[in-house]
């Protein structure tokens, strides 16, 4: 059964028990790996082939490939965290990019292809 903390001040109290917040900027007692959050697996790819066409020039074609299995990768921050419902607890919704509003390739979310040219000189 959880019973819920009583809130005082900085301090909770539960059961008799007095449970006092980290100070900040330090370091508490907790073990390594205490919270785990769901696994992170990203293969990225990159072939690309470079051409010289003069003394001084050179064209380099490329293909580039982000996350090439498709994988899903879930954001921590995304999971669940109402006790009280029991069909979103402990279930990830989104993935690290679309969670923190920011789309960026190779951030965990699905396949991004991209070719590219450049002309070097």
């Amino acid at each position: 059964m959880i019973e819920s903390l009583d809130y005082v001040g900085y301090r909770y109290f539960q059961n008799g028990v007095t449970i006092y917040p980290q100070a900040f900027y330090t370091f508490g007692n907790m073990g390594r790996n205490i919270l785990r959050g769901p696994g992170f697996m990203n293969w990225d790819a990159s072939v690309s082939k470079t051409w010289k066409i003069k003394e001084r020039f050179s064209l380099q074609l490329r293909g580039e490939v982000f996350n090439v299995a498709n994988h899903p990768n879930y954001s921590a921050g995304s999971v669940g965290p109402d006790l009280s419902d029991f069909s979103s607890f402990g279930r990830a919704s989104a993935t690290p990019d679309v969670y923190a509003s920011n789309p960026v390739v190779g951030s965990g979310g699905s396949r991004h292809i991209q070719l590219g040219a450049k002309v070097i000189w």
